[in-house]
């Protein structure tokens, strides 16, 4: 293992009812509050009138700002930031999923923040001097409604540049933890069914991830880490196809919030590498293409098993597809995966995102942009050049 700090202030609260404290927790931090979610809420019954009826009665008063779309964007947190200066917010609560919630984050660091928002967000890596972490923000309440992110627990916000395309994140343990996240698996009920199945297979790469770029020679056989992120990659695997045949299993619906949340509130990566290349190539689909999430790392997480399955340097991923599918036959074990996502009705395939050979270029291009470093490579192990980007986008075409 490597040297590493773990902190993580976040005061989870989980159970079925629990978004009745709603109130009472957000009244702890401010006396008025933003509420942040998505254009459409409809879909949610009659939560935000219980979220105001229980906000006020703990003296908290309240302004909506239903400006989240998937895959957010720089304009929508701008247009929170000015209601929320407008209505003299002091508490910002984010309800949804990973959208929803990474909005939420900006909007609470942005009111306080004295610079371009833009340059809040690490856009790109090419000039150090541009980018300036967020000190503060006002306090946060997360209520996930889609199990997928851990934005709940975790200080990263990812946002997208409509004016460049590109989508990047900021992560800052100062100021961009929740100070309550509630998850209440009774609000999960009413997700579609692809949204659902998208969340859990985001949730699978968040631990996949750390699992593949790690240091095999900082590990043994059976080493801590490994057991963890394989048990968090089996938890979510085994029970998604539950869940999707009953989706108001309460129970089932609770074990897959929880799940998604330990992995990436940070367990499962102390004393590891953090790279995330696959993320990186996932978010040029979604800003590019407006690909959904999850499923843009569906597909990553197929087409990198398929590029190191011809390479030597992929005792990482056979040792993955020995633990889940107990074969070292990585193509196979690629096979078997790809076909357990088509069955949950998720994109293996970033053509079906409406991507062809002519857009490889510009998808690497988008890339090199964001996620290569100084010398010219996309942080993995091993570091990945662009050309081998461009093969793994040809790959999973």
């Amino acid at each position: 293992m490597t040297k590493f700090e773990f902190f993580n202030p976040v005061k989870l609260i989980y159970g079925e009812n629990e978004i009745g404290r709603i109130g009472s927790e957000t009244a702890r931090y401010g006396k008025k509050a933003l509420i942040v979610s998505y254009t459409d809420i409809s879909f949610y019954g009659d939560l935000f009138e219980r979220i105001h009826s229980k906000l006020k009665e703990n003296g908290v008063e309240f302004a909506d700002y239903l400006g989240a779309t998937a895959n957010p964007k720089i304009c929508e947190a701008e247009d929170g930031i000015e209601l929320g200066k407008k209505e003299k917010i002091d508490v910002v609560i984010g309800v949804g999923g990973g959208s929803a919630m990474d909005l939420a984050k900006i909007i609470a660091a942005g009111i306080l923040y004295p610079h371009d928002l833009r340059r809040m967000i690490r856009f790109t890596h090419s000039d150090a001097n541009y980018f300036i972490a967020p000190t503060e923000a006002l306090p946060i309440v997360l209520v996930p409604t889609l199990p997928a992110t851990a934005s709940e627990m975790n200080p990263t916000a990812v946002i997208t540049d409509e004016k460049t395309l590109r989508k990047s994140y900021v992560w800052e343990p100062r100021c961009l933890y929740a100070k309550v996240a509630i998850l209440d698996p009774k609000l999960t009920l009413s997700l579609p069914k692809y949204q659902t199945a998208c969340g859990a297979v985001d949730a699978i790469s968040h631990a996949v991830e750390p699992f593949f770029f790690s240091d095999e020679a900082t590990y043994g056989n059976l080493d801590l880490h490994d057991q963890m992120q394989i048990g968090v990659i089996r938890a979510i695997y085994e029970n998604i196809p539950k869940v999707m045949e009953r989706p108001n299993d309460i129970e089932l619906r609770g074990f897959m919030q929880f799940s998604a949340t330990v992995a990436l509130n940070g367990w499962l990566t102390c004393g590891t590498q953090g790279w995330t290349p696959m993320h990186q190539m996932g978010h040029v689909l979604s800003s590019h293409k407006g690909a959904t999430h999850g499923a843009t790392l569906g597909c990553m997480m197929l087409a990198w098993m398929r590029y190191f399955a011809r390479r030597k340097q992929n005792e990482r991923f056979v040792k993955f597809a020995r633990l889940i599918w107990e074969t070292e036959d990585l193509e196979a074990a690629a096979g078997i995966f790809e076909t357990y996502i088509e069955n949950l009705g998720v994109e293996t395939r970033i053509s079906q995102f409406g991507c062809d050979a002519g857009d490889l270029d510009e998808l690497t291009q988008g890339v090199v942009d964001v996620s290569f470093d100084a010398e010219g490579m996309l942080a993995s192990i091993p570091p990945i050049t662009r050309e081998e980007v461009r093969k793994i986008y040809e790959i999973s075409l």
